[in-house]
């Protein structure tokens, strides 16, 4: 049996103007999705059969492929396409072959990749998601790089076929460690280790956003070279932040930086206005997590408020 993992992440700088190349922070999560996948021969029909398992226990997707070669007359870099065979429930077909689809999708571009991929046999998948899917610490993400590492083919050309978006969630999975990022072809690692990360705190806000609504939102008003330069600049200048109270006049600067760009009130305008520290969205702005500034106080101050999940830094991050 082959094993894969990839760890979730987190972009600290960036988010939405990553699209536009402005240099961001990503940081890899404790969390991720583990792989395995088991071969074996078959005389008959070859299949791959996938479940997919969330972070309850609980089996939310299963169906079976028929994995058959594809005959063409011309040169075909992917000899083996995927077909559906047996489904779930007509109950749950709805959810399911939206879900089968873009499974098939990002298989038979890994079989384009690689020619020798689902080769010769029948393959058992399993999935298993280590962190509530309504995170947003990367579900997806982290599922096209372990298909990537199984297939040996370029992860970021999987995302760019399936789900889209900057790669810097790529970048992250397939490295496990920090990144500092601008696009798949100009990223490097990097090792973000703040002194003041005990005062560092992530509270999720109890709802998911999606974040490709949040992308289309952004991707409809023009790009702004001027702001891409000034998220850099706070890029570099976080990264160097040595001291606590620099660094949340970073955050807070980014924060109102991105709320005009994006003609949305910050997450500390909306809801913790009485908060005594600096507070920065992450991500897709209006759900998932934020970065939070605090003491030994903050963990009240959020359950208080109804938001029950708030970890410190060495919980969450990797």
């Amino acid at each position: 049996m082959q094993t894969f993992f990839s760890h979730g992440k987190l972009l600290i700088t960036g988010e939405y103007v990553v699209l536009d190349g402005a240099l961001s922070l990503a940081i890899p999560t404790k969390y991720g999705q583990r792989m395995e996948v088991e071969f074996r021969e078959s005389d008959t029909n070859n299949t791959l059969t996938w479940y997919s398992i969330d972070s309850d226990g609980e089996t939310w997707y299963q169906e079976e492929f028929l994995i058959e070669e594809s005959h063409t007359e011309h040169f075909d870099p992917a000899p083996y396409r995927l077909h559906r065979s047996v489904r779930l429930n007509e109950m749950e077909l709805c959810n399911i072959n939206s879900v089968s689809d873009s499974l098939v999708k990002i298989l038979n571009k890994s079989c384009e990749g690689n020619p020798w991929f689902l080769e010769g046999g029948s393959y058992t998948v399993r999935t298993y998601l280590d962190f509530p899917n309504n995170w947003g610490l990367g579900s997806s993400s982290t599922l096209i790089c372990n298909i990537a590492k199984w297939a040996e083919v370029d992860a970021f050309e999987l995302s760019e076929a399936s789900f889209g978006g900057s790669g810097y969630d790529i970048a992250v999975g397939m490295l496990g460690g920090d990144i500092l990022y601008r696009s798949p072809e100009m990223w490097e690692g990097y090792v973000y280790n703040p002194a003041y990360r005990g005062n560092l705190y992530f509270v999720h806000l109890n709802q998911k956003q999606n974040s490709r609504e949040g992308i289309a939102t952004y991707r409809s008003k023009p790009v702004n070279k001027k702001v891409v330069e000034q998220v850099s600049d706070l890029t570099e200048n976080l990264i160097k932040c040595t001291d606590f109270d620099g660094f949340q006049q970073l955050i807070t600067e980014h924060e109102a930086l991105i709320a005009s760009v994006i003609e949305m009130p910050t997450v500390k305008e909306k809801h913790f206005s009485d908060y005594p520290f600096a507070i920065k969205s992450l991500g897709a702005w209006g759900g998932d997590f934020i970065l939070a500034c605090g003491d030994k106080n903050t963990p009240a101050y959020f359950k208080d408020k109804g938001y029950d999940t708030v970890l410190a830094y060495s919980e969450l991050i990797k």
